[in-house]
């Protein structure tokens, strides 16, 4: 899975999307209203109580959802309130999958009274009988009855009612300015970040000093910006002439790069089913700020003011698909890539026109008919996977896209897909200009592990030779020659365990590494001729589950126990760029999901889901700062100046991953005295 297990949502495999109808619906006539559940108020009461200690650090204290689904409204209703559904459904899902990280844990009262709580949020009324298994036989539909879902029946609609996707919503509008343009970002300034990686070729490497060996221990927290916002947060702040620009979820704002001060703000209220709470950030091209929703759109903003410019549906997220990389944008396109590879997706990369948001070309993950790759699979494409998480790598000289994807489906029963799979868990080099496939490399064929290739690759030159490093979820760090593909080095940075055992409809099997082990990928610095990655040391426990395919559901093959969240570790590691000979490794108490940041100053800039802001010396590894920032960091860690001076920021307060840590979306400010 990549941003599959990549949310909590995800992980549980509780679906938040509403059943695709066979044709529409229709408005039957309904003498009396269908019967209601039956639950009394001392089990809403204790339910109240169960779901604030189990489950509103991943659903919301209000079930407003957070890095897991939401309990009430819109989303709830489009999942579970529909008349397809018995109570007995939602509570089996739940007894079978939570909490997180200890599924089963409630006994049968204890989970029948968080029922009749999450009921009572979405109106239907306490009684005298209680909730009982006899009682989970009622199907589930709003409490004013089946008609209450009519004004959502055009969401389920067949395949040749919809919307043709990709499509504009409205009119572009212009920016007011036209910086960034794309020279600047070839040629970034010291002083900037300017793509999710900071620059074209993702090396994450800035050429500040001020912050160094030497000094690093004196750093100090200048500001903080609360962003109001619970759940995954996994940006990496870009940053152009001291305006600095990051997402949550829902959100996107422009902050002063000194002093956390808010320039603007913009709020977006998804239209469509939610799947997984999650985004990785914004491309800044051209005046203009580029992002993602939960929903599958993809909107542009005025950098200056924040003002929409253009909204373009890209992918229907009735039918699983959502986009929640950070774009990049390159010779007047932006291009990004659908996620929902579990929820079983065709996944796409996509080309749109920067000023209007107009499709330019899509490039199919999951190859079909007499597209070259199609011979790779043996059925299964109709729900084939491929999903693209994080953000892409841009070959500037030969103007390629390295695009990473993720596994295919389902993430663990390949008997309906046999073969290699191409082109998920590869890095793919499409053409910029036309999407044309150039080439690939495939780090898992034939995935049944759920290790996607999650994380853009970092392009480099050492020695004279062109290389490319690809971090992988499989628990190795591919080193590739860009001029013949060849691998050069296979780095292990994971523990590994029955990795190539089958897996069984019988037995659950333990295996090493599990889903959550890698979403940041590798950084390189020139000056040390190095590359950092960090990693997550936890296994997972699967076992085969026959599952009917329903377009937009989760779409695993099998149930996944991820071990204890106390025993998860993390990793930090230093490799030769030339070789892939490791020169250091230290381990951390949490996992490491964030990026690492090397600079010009000798240090390397990373943080863990424990709340710990690293400074390590790229030297040994050895730990020059520390700071604990009160809730979990999983984003991409930037450094830019400001009237001559050097700033750091952290993106804090991610609960993700499997990881649910305390605190909000917030970005920490450090810098010198």
């Amino acid at each position: 899975m990549g941003d599959a297990v990549r949310s909590i949502a995800a992980i549980v495999r509780l679906s938040i999307v509403t059943l695709a109808a066979a044709g529409p619906a229709a408005a039957a006539e309904v003498d009396e209203p269908p019967p209601m559940p039956a639950f009394t108020q001392q089990q809403v009461d204790q339910g109240r109580d169960i779901y604030a200690k189990e489950c509103a650090l991943c659903h919301g204290i209000g079930l407003e959802g957070a890095a897991g689904p939401a309990m009430k409204g819109p989303t709830y209703e489009l999942a579970w309130m529909k008349g397809e559904h018995t109570v007995a459904d939602f509570f089996e899902v739940m007894q079978r999958t939570m909490p997180l990280g200890a599924p089963g844990k409630l006994s049968e009262p204890e989970a029948l009274a968080t029922v009749a709580y999450i009921l009572a949020n979405n109106g239907y009324r306490a009684g005298e009988r209680p909730l009982d298994r006899a009682g989970l036989a009622v199907k589930l539909h709003p409490p004013g009855g089946a008609a209450a879902a009519a004004p959502r029946v055009a969401s389920t609609a067949p395949v040749a009612e919809r919307p043709r996707l990709p499509a504009v919503t409205g009119n572009a509008k212009l920016a007011t300015t036209r910086v960034p343009d794309e020279e600047t970002i070839r040629n970034i300034a010291p002083e900037d970040w300017l793509t999710y990686n900071r620059s074209y070729d993702g090396t994450r490497f800035s050429p500040l000093d001020q912050i160094n060996r030497r000094t690093a221990a004196k750093l100090t927290p200048v500001c903080m910006a609360q962003l109001g916002e619970i759940g995954n947060f996994e940006t990496s702040p870009i940053v152009y002439r001291g305006r600095m620009y990051v997402t949550t979820a829902h959100k996107t704002f422009a902050l002063d790069a000194k002093t956390c001060a808010v320039h603007w703000s913009h709020t977006y209220t998804p239209r469509d089913p939610e799947h997984i709470r999650s985004n990785r950030g914004v491309a800044l091209y051209d005046g203009k700020v580029f992002r993602g929703t939960t929903d599958g759109h993809l909107l542009a903003f005025d950098a200056e003011n924040g003002n929409l410019l253009w909204d373009t549906h890209v992918g229907d997220s009735n039918w699983g698909y959502f986009l929640s990389a950070a774009p990049v944008a390159f010779a007047g396109r932006v291009y990004t890539g659908e996620g929902g590879g579990d929820n079983g997706i065709k996944g796409r990369i996509h080309a749109f026109d920067v000023n209007t948001g107009a499709p330019v070309w899509a490039f199919d993950v999951i190859p079909t008919g007499d597209q070259p790759g199609a011979e790779t699979w043996a059925g299964g494409q109709d729900r084939g996977g491929g999903s693209s998480w994080s953000s892409i790598t841009v070959d500037v000289p030969r103007r390629l896209l390295l695009v990473p994807t993720g596994n295919p489906g389902p993430d663990f029963i390949g008997t309906g897909r046999k073969g290699l799979n191409l082109y998920t868990n590869s890095v793919v080099a499409l053409q910029a200009d036309v999407g044309s496939l150039q080439w690939y490399v495939q780090q898992v064929p034939h995935d049944t592990r759920d290790w996607d290739t999650a994380a853009a690759p970092v392009i480099y030159e050492v020695d004279g030779r062109k290389r490319m490093a690809v971090a992988s979820k499989d628990g190795y760090l591919y080193i590739y020659d860009r001029d013949t593909r060849e691998i050069v080095s296979k780095v292990e940075t994971m523990t590994h365990l029955n990795h190539d055992v089958p897996l069984s409809f019988e037995t659950p099997i333990r295996v090493c590494p599990g889903a959550f082990g890698q979403y940041n990928g590798a950084s390189y610095s020139p000056r040390s001729k190095m590359l950092f990655v960090g990693s997550v040391e936890r296994c997972d426990t699967i076992l085969l589950v026959e599952q009917e395919f329903v377009p937009g559901r989760s779409y695993f093959g099998g149930t996944m126990t991820p071990d204890p969240m106390e025993s998860a570790r993390g990793w930090i590691r230093g490799i030769d760029a030339a070789t892939g000979e490791q020169r250091w490794v230290i381990q951390t108490g949490t996992p490491v999901l964030a990026a690492t940041t090397p600079t010009a100053g000798g240090v390397v800039l990373t943080g863990t889901m424990g709340g710990e802001f690293l400074v390590l010396d790229e030297r040994d590894g050895k730990t020059l700062y520390s700071f604990y920032t009160g809730g979990g960091i999983a984003g991409g860690i930037s450094t830019y100046a400001v009237d001559g001076k050097q700033y750091v920021a952290v993106p804090t307060g991610s609960s993700s991953r499997g990881w649910p840590a305390p605190g909000a979306a917030t970005i920490m400010i450090f810098a010198l005295p």
